[in-house]
């Protein structure tokens, strides 16, 4: 019998997050399956597998029976569910929560639907005191993107557009016409392996602050990272932040906070 319901992910980076299959990466490219961490041993393992394919097959019920605004409702309670232990306390006393209230979307998958992608905005825009961040490949299709950008132009939002050797000159487009609310997030490889004009191109099209760069890696050993202009590299990566499975503990992109809305 298939089961259904919304659950979270807690990642030791990023803290409290949402994850689907990546049947949902639907503009996947080379270089982003090759260096994809759902390869990994972690989300390869049974119990990850069955929760993302059950979040996915919620999100298709829930969008079929009742459009968007039914998604959104399941989507604000699950949302509820990654506020910090003392949040209520914090609330009732004017003080800051130990851990920050935050949620990524998709620490593995993507934005497979514009319908999919309002449900977000929707839920995203009824909970302002949630801090809300985003990687999308998905800005290839015209009407998710369209959806996309409004959910990035949200106060407690930020969107990002993933980008790597094979799709940048369509990121940097998507950019350039939406730039108030994007921001740019590079996957960088090995320097033989992207084209040689892509760094200046990215450095030049975008404003200060607004790429991130995240070298590949697998072990604890990462490429040599990239130095241009405009270009800010993940510190974690780079060994500024440890991995925190303690969920009392702030994770290193809450504690960094480069990524998520200002």
């Amino acid at each position: 019998m298939e089961s259904y319901g919304l659950r979270l992910t807690n990642n030791s980076k990023t803290g409290p997050a949402f994850s689907l299959p990546r049947v949902t990466c639907i503009n996947k490219t080379e270089a982003c399956w090759n260096a994809c961490y759902g390869h990994g041993i972690r989300y390869q393992n049974d119990a990850q597998r069955a929760k993302r394919l059950q979040n996915y097959r919620t999100v298709m019920y829930l969008l079929k029976r009742g459009g968007p605004e039914l998604l959104a409702e399941n989507l604000v309670a699950l949302i509820d569910l990654a506020r910090p232990a003392d949040w209520l306390t914090a609330k009732v006393s004017g003080t800051e929560t130990a851990v920050p209230f935050s949620l990524r979307l998709h620490d593995l998958g993507d934005f497979v639907s514009a319908s999919y992608s309002e449900a977000w905005t929707l839920a995203v825009r009824s909970r302002p005191e949630c801090s809300f961040w985003f990687y999308t490949r998905s800005f290839l299709d015209n009407a998710i993107f369209a959806a996309l950008t409004e959910l990035a132009s949200l106060k407690n939002c930020q969107g990002w557009l993933s980008l790597d050797r094979d799709n940048y000159c369509r990121g940097i487009l998507a950019y350039a016409s939406a730039s108030k609310y994007w921001k740019i997030a590079l996957l960088q490889e090995q320097t033989q392996l992207m084209p040689p004009e892509m760094i200046e191109h990215l450095s030049t099209s975008a404003q200060p602050g607004d790429i991130v760069t995240f070298p590949k890696h697998h072990g604890g050993r990462h490429v040599p990272e990239l130095l241009a202009p405009n270009f800010v590299v993940c510190p974690q990566i780079l060994g500024g932040y440890a991995l925190e499975h303690n969920s009392s503990e702030p994770r290193p992109c809450q504690s960094c906070n480069f990524c998520l809305p200002q």
